[in-house]
């Protein structure tokens, strides 16, 4: 297993990872992924990131990448002719000679019975796959899952050449239920692309406060509003928390707690939406009660702007306390008031922090370095197929 602070110098230096890299042909790489090209959420933004750096650095990479989109944006029902559809394009990539690697995108529940199922057909067709796991709570959601789902996902594991985490956390997590696979491990936290844009200044010299995610409790909206409420005396600070998910109700607390006109509930953004948003951020506030690593924290950081979160998931490995942001129980509502009151009252505190987070993207989590780090890992899933 590569720990996050060693793999930066590892991966790519050793020398057989350097032979692997070097492998003549073109690898292809079949990618399953839930809702595809712009699709909401984490692990669809991550990989218009990848698919777009692919394209931009070839030939130098040497990859072809195809998505296999195994949800859709369309509902439930679609979602098994989705799925369908993307069983046969699997099978239509093996026949074909298309594909020398799958990579699985794993989350919760739906994700897990739709991945399982793709990983064994993996296995019937004798492809390499590599399991990348996402989804906020995964070890808590394995922990109450039908059994039959639950031992599906552990030899989903079991029967990959390699797996991808996003922090030691859950590198724990999947050794606790498969110690077995512990050689297969390789902690890649997410990556973003640097930020080319300018920071703007707000006219009227207010802090602006945003949050960005699914709006809903595990992500701790109620909290952030109830914290929001506790400074609605200060007239120096403004909010926007946009997402999807319960924004109704959210936008009714902000009413019952007297803050129309102070938060802005938009809904759902764009990622050119989100990413003009950053732009106009000063404090990104995300009080979850359970994440995996959230995009949303490293596109902060390309923007320079220090983070409040809570010790959840793989967040702690990624926002150092008084050097990048600040960490806060989840649900408590005081230290998340008192944590945003903190940076609106220190200007130097809030851009110290704020640069350090830059330099923290532009070291750790770029997504450049992170394609040429993920290809070892599919040419390495690759090499296996064909020793083999």
């Amino acid at each position: 297993m590569i720990s996050p602070s060693t793999q930066d110098d590892s991966m790519l230096r050793s020398g057989e990872e350097r032979s692997l890299h070097l492998i003549e042909g073109r690898l292809r790489v079949a990618v399953a992924t839930p809702l595809g090209l712009d699709g909401r959420g984490g692990i669809d933004r991550l990989n218009d990131s990848i698919f777009e750096t692919i394209e931009q650095q070839q030939p130098h990479l040497n990859v072809e990448a195809s998505r296999l989109v195994t949800r859709g944006q369309r509902g439930l029902i679609v979602a098994q002719f989705v799925f369908a559809i993307a069983l046969l394009k699997f099978a239509w990539l093996v026949l074909f000679r298309r594909i020398d690697v799958l990579h699985i995108h794993l989350s919760n529940w739906g994700s897990s019975y739709r991945k399982t199922v793709m990983g064994a057909a993996a296995r019937l067709l004798r492809v390499p796959y590599v399991v990348h796991l996402h989804g906020s709570g995964f070890d808590e959601f394995l922990a109450v899952a039908p059994t039959r789902l639950a031992r599906a996902v552990d030899l989903l594991f079991l029967k990959s050449v390699q797996i991808v985490v996003l922090g030691e956390y859950w590198a724990h997590a999947v050794l606790m239920r498969v110690p077995q696979v512990r050689d297969k491990i390789t902690v890649l936290p997410n990556a973003t692309k640097l930020s080319s844009k300018p920071q703007l200044q707000a006219p009227d010299s207010r802090i602006r406060i945003t949050c960005l995610g699914q709006l809903g409790e595990r992500k701790g909206t109620p909290q952030l509003i109830a914290a929001l409420q506790m400074l609605s005396q200060r007239q120096d600070w403004t909010a926007t928390i946009a997402g999807d998910g319960s924004v109704e109700e959210s936008r009714r607390a902000v009413a019952k707690h007297g803050l129309v006109g102070r938060v802005l509930i938009p809904g759902w953004l764009s990622s050119e939406q989100a990413d003009d948003l950053l732009c106009k951020t000063d404090i990104l506030a995300l009080p979850s009660y359970a994440e995996n690593l959230p995009m949303v924290i490293l596109e902060a950081f390309a923007h320079g702007v220090p983070v409040i979160s809570t010790p959840v998931g793989a967040i702690p490995e990624v926002i150092a306390p008084e050097r990048n942001g600040f960490l806060v129980p989840a649900g408590d509502v005081s230290a998340l008031s008192r944590a945003i009151e903190r940076l609106i009252e220190d200007p130097e505190l809030r851009l110290r922090l704020g640069s350090t987070a830059r330099e923290d993207q532009a070291q750790r989590y770029e997504i450049n370095s992170y394609v040429e780090k993920l290809t070892v890992v599919w040419r390495k899933a690759s090499f296996i197929r064909k020793s083999m």
